[in-house]
């Protein structure tokens, strides 16, 4: 039997300084026909965390450094390709340290766009994202954009986490570890 399922992440990344929104162009597919500024986006491989396969992704498609913060949000949708169903969790990235370094410094942060698959990454103010119309269009993307402006503003306000932050913990009945996404509000 084939995978009944593939896992997708996409990575909400907020400017240090201006809190505007990393946002990448693709060269091919559906969202390059309609020019749509996406979240940096991509499947996990087999055997690859969420929170793993975010880091590797904005890596990849932008060359930039991050730690993840939290999943923001997910949807699950079915019947895709090879009749598959899809799980694509929006997950919230801080860049690494060195770059709020070289911000004070006076250094831009350097967006390198990968090759074969970008065409072009820039910072854009997130009502410009939001209001995209292929977006504005669909009640699905009008939900998880709105828990994206939350989760961006959230980080302005100071105001903490409300999604689900990543905990690698050993089985203990077996060797061996796995990592659980709770509620970054639930205590021990």
């Amino acid at each position: 039997h084939p995978p009944t399922h593939q896992v997708g992440v996409g990575c909400l990344v907020c400017h240090p300084m201006t809190g505007k929104m990393l946002v990448v162009q693709e060269k091919s597919g559906p969202a390059a026909k309609r020019k749509l500024w996406k979240m940096p986006t991509g499947l996990c491989d087999p055997s690859e965390d969420i929170s793993e396969a975010a880091v590797r992704e904005l890596m990849e498609e932008t060359g930039l450094d991050c730690v993840v913060d939290e999943i923001v949000c997910f949807r699950q949708s079915h019947g895709g390709l090879f009749g598959r169903s899809d799980l694509f969790f929006v997950v919230k990235c801080s860049l690494a340290s060195k770059y709020v370094e070289g911000l004070n410094e006076g250094k831009d942060i350097e967006l390198v766009p990968q090759e074969e698959e970008i065409l072009d990454a820039d910072w854009i103010e997130i009502e410009e994202y939001i209001n995209q119309s292929v977006w504005k269009e669909s009640p699905l993307y009008k939900e998880m954009n709105g828990a994206i402006l939350r989760a961006a503003r959230r980080d302005f306000a100071s105001e903490g986490q409300e999604g689900f932050v990543a905990k690698n913990l050993p089985i203990g009945w077996r060797p061996g570890s796995n990592t659980i996404y709770v509620s970054s509000n639930s205590k021990l």
